[in-house]
């Protein structure tokens, strides 16, 4: 109900990104700007992961007004951005499945050694069970929870490197504030 009430419209989400200057959008030390600040992106995606995975986005910017060629070079580094997340989840994945398989084979190996010497020494066989028993669980952890996770993840960046990205440009009310601080310092 929380995200129906707050940011569906017309079967879409909208998650609106108050800017009073352009350059909030960056981090604060990129002079390039290119790098969307941490604050802005932990925003973004604080607010889809509660969005359904199979829902449109649409970032809405409000801003000061610009011009169509800094409205495309802020939708082309918020793409980015995404993009580069998605890549950072791909690498994550593949990291852990080759865990789990070097965990996979060791806990194999230590089964078979454990099997083949526990006529010969009980205690070493005992304490290479244990081993192969937390390498096979810990192989298992990897591979359901921790993956599952950095899976969500991946769908929510690929959600929000999908979503629509719109302006709102919101002179009046910048102006209003304006009028509102001279008539204070008066």
């Amino acid at each position: 109900n929380y995200v129906e009430k707050n940011y569906m419209s017309r079967g879409k989400a909208i998650i609106p990104v108050k800017l009073e200057k352009i350059s909030d959008l960056y981090m604060k030390h990129d002079y390039k700007q290119m790098e969307l600040s941490d604050s802005i992106c932990d925003y973004i995606e604080e607010i889809a992961y509660m969005i359904p995975i199979n829902t449109d986005i649409v970032l809405e910017i409000h801003c000061p007004e610009i011009d169509e060629e800094l409205q495309n070079k802020i939708k082309k580094n918020i793409k980015n951005n995404f993009g580069m997340e998605i890549d950072d989840n791909e690498y994550d994945l593949s990291i852990n499945n080759r865990r789990a398989a070097i965990f996979t084979v060791a806990g194999i190996i230590l089964l078979i050694i454990s099997i083949l010497i526990e006529n010969y020494g009980r205690i070493f066989a005992d304490l290479l069970s244990v081993v192969w028993w937390v390498a096979l669980w810990d192989m298992i952890e990897i591979l359901v929870l921790d993956n599952q996770e950095i899976k969500w993840k991946r769908l929510n960046n690929q959600q929000l490197y999908d979503s629509t990205i719109t302006f709102v440009f919101d002179n009046a009310e910048m102006e209003n504030k304006e009028e509102k601080k001279d008539e204070a310092k008066l």
